[in-house]
């Protein structure tokens, strides 16, 4: 086959199916792998020149199909298409380049790995080099110069069934994605990015706490206590703020930031998340910074005002769950003190489980934070 006007050219799959096929002396094929439209060509070469003139070299290993090099079938249809004609895959671990020669052309390339682009066609987007001789030393290191069992370099090792079935098996427990959908995938990824943002533990006037309800007095029964519940406000329906500065620190102000932050970088993809464009990565992460800088200084300043909250609002339901409590003291009250406890061990011991009900402010402000985690 005639070469191209130009050495510096493009070249791509057709082309490589059209100089083997092309082929009336040798074919001699490296790359990290093969479809099943380039197997095909190497066998037609095998039958019309003999599997003497013809030398596949290749990486025969899974992940060169998941890159895109080459496909599992077409790996597959040329180890059968070898074994037909009774000759020998070669071998040449961790090969990224392509290697032709078609007679007397040689063709030097870059394959296309199909995970990362998809190739071009375009005679201004070169990916090869095309020579109308054979470089004397490439020939000697690929096996076809003088003295080919001294001087050859590259693919040594020969290629075995079991081998194939390695490669097999690996893919069908790993297969390659969708190369388009991959390609897509990382365009994206290289502009957005998955943003996980969340402020926790800030809304003290939503925090409930639990009461048990042995401690109502409503039944003795376990099956009805598991049913009843009840659950009273930690600090009322108080909204604690703080002046620090010329701000004014408040769970509507901390919610409020929050919110904007979102309104301004991220992006809702329901069912997905949120993405963020890259170009904003540093702005986002100084608002967080300064949004977690006003949590601190709210869980600092709010503390002995919430303790405060947190004593009244304690003492309050303990005043109200001890008639209850008096006219159907709890087992674990009774154990010791018998089913008649005096008056002030049962205030002591209700007070107590009250108490770590309600916990203290220090356990509550540790859980205000608000956080970043890129994906």
């Amino acid at each position: 086959m005639s070469p191209t006007p130009h050495s510096v050219t493009n070249v791509d799959e057709h082309r490589l199916v059209a100089l083997i096929t092309g082929a009336e002396r040798r074919v001699l094929y490296m790359a990290p792998g093969l479809t099943k439209s380039i197997a095909a060509a190497i066998e037609g070469a095998y039958n019309r020149l003999s599997a003497q003139s013809v030398t596949v070299i290749l990486d025969v290993d899974a992940e060169v199909c998941r890159l895109g090099y080459g496909t599992g079938d077409g790996l597959a249809d040329v180890q059968a298409a070898a074994t037909r004609y009774q000759t020998l895959i070669c071998h040449q671990k961790g090969v990224r380049i392509g290697l032709l020669i078609s007679d007397d052309v040689t063709l030097i390339y870059s394959p296309t790995p199909l995970l990362v682009e998809a190739g071009s066609k375009r005679d201004d987007q070169p990916n090869a080099i095309q020579l109308t001789t054979l470089p004397h030393e490439v020939a000697q290191d690929v096996g076809l110069g003088s003295d080919p069992d001294s001087q050859r370099k590259v693919g040594l090792d020969s290629v075995q069934s079991s081998h194939i079935e390695t490669v097999k098996l690996d893919l069908q427990s790993n297969p390659p994605v969708k190369f388009d959908l991959a390609r897509k995938v990382r365009v994206f990824n290289s502009r957005f990015q998955f943003v996980e943002f969340e402020m926790t533990g800030c809304f003290i006037s939503k925090k409930k706490v639990p009461v048990p309800s042995y401690l109502m007095g409503l039944a003795k029964d376990e099956v009805t206590q598991q049913r009843l519940h009840a659950s009273f406000d930690l600090v009322g329906n108080t909204e604690l703020s703080v002046k620090i500065g010329d701000k004014a620190l408040s769970e509507t102000f901390l919610r409020k930031k929050k919110a904007d932050i979102v309104k301004r970088f991220l992006t809702n993809l329901t069912g997905y998340g949120n993405v963020l464009l890259r170009a904003n990565k540093d702005k986002l992460q100084a608002a967080v910074k300064d949004l977690q800088d006003d949590i601190t200084a709210f869980q600092e300043s709010v503390k002995v005002g919430l303790q405060k909250h947190i004593d009244s609002n304690r003492d309050s339901v303990a005043a109200a769950l001890l008639p209850g409590v008096q006219a159907n003291p709890p087992d674990h009250y009774t154990k010791i003190h018998g089913p008649k406890p005096p008056e002030a061990i049962l205030k002591t011991m209700l007070a107590k489980e009250i108490a770590d009900a309600f916990g203290v402010a220090d356990d509550v402000i540790q859980e205000m934070k608000a956080t970043l985690i890129f994906k």
